[in-house]
């Protein structure tokens, strides 16, 4: 492949997305705090997106009656792309590009966008058709898709050249072809954040001979196949495992708005960049996407920035020798990070624990002894796009850090021998009861809970604990009575689970807190934390406003009719919360991504008086919610993985909430 001009100190970032528009729709505004801080983004289209050829809103009665023109629709999509992405650099939509095209060792060709003004940022579109049948291809030429090239029911796929590409002719690309072009193209850029849609999107409605009418474009989902199959390639050949995100796509609408009003307006105007929707006086023949013009408030899974498996605050511990460690997934593997010595400062890693094909999200659950067990989805590809999709389980000794081999725990949904049910597994949550053996909570593929306990003689059968349109974001925490507790979102409010008795079966409250449904709006995940004896708060994020809640019971164990507010609007992702108590106060310090991808902090009583907590923010690009554990000192050290996926720590000046966190230190 030839050499991308331009380069950048800063972290390296690829996309490898189904059609122009997918990161302005589903990715952003993390795409533009990217750009704003200068990476090198290098986004990849797989698809000419062509559609029906027809560059007329859909709203128009008419548009019908105009001939299709799929090269200039393409283009014009293209273009708008462009335009979307100057805006987002300089400020300026009509700032100048350079295309040309790049050959890859494979044959395959693929178009090549870069930024002059930014040469870092470079676009590629290998222009896939969307569907060869509407075109009237030679009957040699099989019906084919993106979806069908990677079940292998077409051995090729016909390219669509847009209207003023430099490219001059058609190609066909092959599976292999397609693969081994997008691995070359990760050698070339070596990104340390890797972004792609959901591999395993939820259904909407299910047919027992047909299967699932998914959430989502069957483009995107078939993007991400190709995405991950190229991606372990590539670090089966020796490249450095990035940090995963899939981000939701067309199921953004079947949830909650995690996006404020801010930072959706801040999406609209780029969305109306590439759509020419922004009042620009327009002279150039393919000017942006006119399908959705100025609609882009119809198509509501623009509201909402999620990924399909969402992170918990969960992955900073205290290890039995006083060391702490630090615990996330990198391209499919369990990468660690240990202090040198307790309280140092110093840490080394990462360091990769045996094992491949985990999802980016793993739930961390600390022993009795100062061990851990590492609880996650692992996928693995089979023949005609076929995927298992299981439970697994690894732990690690506290003293040695010596682990055992994965152990799969199935899949609540596999009863029903059909590999697509087990496919919309959510992201596992584990803990710890008193006699040292593990639970594990998920969302299943009816979107209510499943529960899986160690026992005396082994693992027991999967429970149903019911509860149904389950957000995927589960939290479970052990009271100090030896009783587990475990809460969960769904589209209106807020449930949990509760043992009576220690050891003893789970029961469902639904509804954290009896107060009015129109003042508990959780979006994402919740984050339980214990305040007193037998006394729980909650903290979550309020829908549309990003701004951090909490409700706490009282010491009869009912809960506060009342929500309080405790600013910190904007942002996503878990809240993490830790309660620090001294002989001089009893405070929770809480940490959270803001509304700028940056890292911000606040100290709370966890006691007493209502208080809005004034929020620190400090100048960290954070890509996923930190993490917060005391140390051998009981200081409190605050944890994030940063966008060039590197480990940074922060460690209070003192054992106080009061001392504040000093500078942060990059692993």
């Amino acid at each position: 492949m030839q050499s991308a001009e331009g380069s950048t100190s800063q972290a390296s970032l690829i996309q490898v997305l189904a059609h122009p528009d997918d990161d302005l729709y589903f990715i952003n505004p993390d795409l533009q705090r990217a750009l704003e801080a200068g990476h090198r983004v290098t986004s990849v289209y797989l698809t000419a997106a062509e559609a029906d050829g027809r560059n007329i809103d859909t709203r128009d009665p008419d548009r019908l009656d105009s001939p299709p023109d799929y090269e200039g629709y393409a283009e014009a999509r293209q273009h708008g792309l462009r335009a979307a992405y100057a805006a987002m650099v300089t400020g300026k939509r009509d700032s100048e590009w350079a295309r040309d095209v790049v050959s890859f060792s494979t044959g395959v060709m693929a178009e090549r966008s870069t930024l002059l003004a930014a040469p870092h940022v470079q676009l590629f579109f290998f222009g896939l058709r969307m569907v060869d049948a509407q075109h009237g291809f030679a009957a040699e030429v099989p019906t084919a898709r993106l979806a069908t090239l990677w079940t292998e029911q077409a051995t090729a796929q016909l390219t669509l050249i847009s209207a003023e590409s430099p490219l001059r002719r058609p190609q066909e690309i092959t599976r292999d072809g397609l693969l081994r072009s997008l691995v070359e193209l990760l050698h070339h850029t070596r990104p340390a954040q890797f972004w792609t849609m959901d591999p395993d999107p939820w259904h909407t409605a299910w047919d027992d001979k047909r299967g699932p009418a998914s959430s989502d474009h069957q483009d995107h989902t078939a993007t991400a196949q190709f995405a991950l199959a190229a991606l372990e390639q590539y670090i089966q050949q020796g490249g450095t495992p990035p940090l995963v995100d899939h981000c939701v796509g067309y199921g953004n609408k079947l949830w909650p708005s995690n996006l404020t009003e801010h930072a959706w307006d801040e999406k609209k105007r780029v969305i109306e960049v590439y759509t020419s929707a922004d009042g620009h006086d327009c002279r150039h023949r393919y000017c942006g996407d006119r399908q959705l013009s100025d609609g882009s408030d119809i198509r509501r899974y623009g509201w909402s920035t999620r990924t399909r498996y969402e992170g918990g605050t969960d992955w900073l511990h205290l290890q039995a020798d006083g060391r702490l460690a630090a615990y996330a997934v990198l391209g499919g593997r369990v990468a660690v990070w240990t202090e040198s010595a307790p309280g140092s400062g110093s840490w080394g890693g990462p360091a990769f624990l045996p094992g491949v094909g985990l999802g980016p999200a793993l739930s961390v659950a600390a022993d009795r002894d100062g061990g851990v067990h590492l609880v996650g989805l692992r996928r693995t590809p089979g023949p005609g796009g076929q995927v298992d999709v299981e439970v697994v389980r690894m732990w690690r000794q506290a003293h040695t850090g010596a682990t055992t081999p994965w152990e799969s725990l199935g899949n609540p949904n596999e009863r029903s021998n059909d590999w697509r049910r087990c496919r919309e597994a959510g992201v596992p949550e584990a803990v710890v009861d008193p006699s040292g053996r593990l639970h594990v909570f998920l969302r299943n593929f009816g979107s209510g809970i499943s529960a899986r306990r160690e026992t005396g003689e082994g693992w027991g059968a999967w429970e149903d604990l019911g509860g149904r349109g389950m957000q995927d974001c589960l939290s479970a925490v052990l009271k100090s009575t030896g009783r587990i507790q475990m809460f969960a979102a769904n589209r209106t409010g807020a449930v949990h689970w509760f043992q009576e008795d220690v050891y003893g079966p789970y029961k469902l409250q639904d509804g954290v807190t009896s107060a009015d449904p129109d003042a508990w709006r959780p979006v994402g995940g919740l984050t339980p934390l214990q305040i007193g004896r037998n006394r729980m708060a909650v903290f979550y994020r309020e829908e549309e406003s990003g701004e951090v809640m909490w409700v706490r019971q009282r010491p009869d164990g009912r809960w506060n009719e009342r929500v309080e507010r405790l600013g910190g609007h904007g942002g996503t992702g878990r809240i993490a919360a830790l309660r620090q108590s001294t002989d001089r106060q009893d405070a929770v310090v809480l940490a959270r991504r803001n509304g700028r991808n940056r890292l911000s902090t606040a100290v709370l009583a966890a006691q007493g008086r209502e208080q809005t907590p004034e929020w620190t923010d400090h100048d960290v690009l954070t890509a996923r919610p930190p993490a917060l554990a005391l140390d051998h000192a009981g200081r409190v050290v605050l944890a994030v993985l940063g966008t060039d996926s590197r480990l940074r720590v922060m460690r209070q000046h003192a054992p106080d909430a009061a001392a504040g966190f000093g500078p942060s230190t990059v692993v």
